[in-house]
């Protein structure tokens, strides 16, 4: 009696010791949020300047790469009149997706801009979005009407490398517009983004 009562107390002090030890070391791991960089992309840089009459001024790239669990990022696309979003133009789902079990952990984002008149004389806005990575590249165009008052334009874009968590929505491209054929110097914080008469806003969100 007295060795199956020793053996049964060594084995609830092991059990707890490992349940303890469980305890202890999963919140540690799963509290490491995954990180995700930006690094803005000189898309005309070099032989590349060739493209540029083809994609035009208003065009763009960065790439963004992850470290950690694989996020569920889409890239929405909004429109902001006056310093606040109030529509929305479309939405790229699953940015870092991989047709086999390999990780695509990196994906170039390629952003063209243009507008066009047709034959009743009224302008279209086409925004073009290439997605380039391990496996191949794709291409998504919409479609918005244009305001022919808006005759002066600029892009916002990232000049330096930044990190953030995959726990918040981030600004990570976008144009802006006057009708006063002025530009002020903008960039993608909310506050500064705020300040612009019009804009075209592209948004890394991460959905559950």
């Amino acid at each position: 009696m007295r060795l199956k009562a020793c053996i049964l107390i060594i084995f609830f002090v092991l059990t707890g010791c490992i349940a303890e030890s469980k305890e202890t070391t999963s919140p540690e791991r799963e509290s490491i949020p995954t990180q995700i960089k930006l690094v803005p992309v000189d898309l005309f840089k070099g032989e590349a300047a060739k493209f540029k009459p083809f994609l035009g001024q208003m065009s763009g790239a960065f790439k963004l790469k992850y470290e950690g669990s694989k996020p569920n990022a889409k890239l929405d696309i909004d429109i902001w009149k006056d310093g606040r979003r109030v529509d929305s133009v479309g939405s790229i789902g699953d940015l870092f997706y991989s047709p086999d079990e390999q990780k695509n952990n990196e994906v170039e984002v390629i952003v063209s801009i243009d507008t066009v008149s047709n034959e009743e004389k009224d302008e279209t806005c086409i925004i073009k979005v290439a997605n380039v990575d391990r496996s191949g590249s794709g291409l998504v165009t919409f479609q918005i009407p244009w305001d022919k008052k808006l005759t002066a334009r600029g892009l916002i874009q990232d000049a330096e490398t930044r990190t953030f968590t995959a726990d918040q929505a981030v600004h990570v491209f976008g144009m802006q517009a006057t009708s006063s054929n002025t530009i002020r110097t903008s960039d993608l914080s909310t506050e500064s983004l705020s300040q612009t008469e019009w804009a075209l806003v592209f948004t890394l969100r991460l959905e559950e």
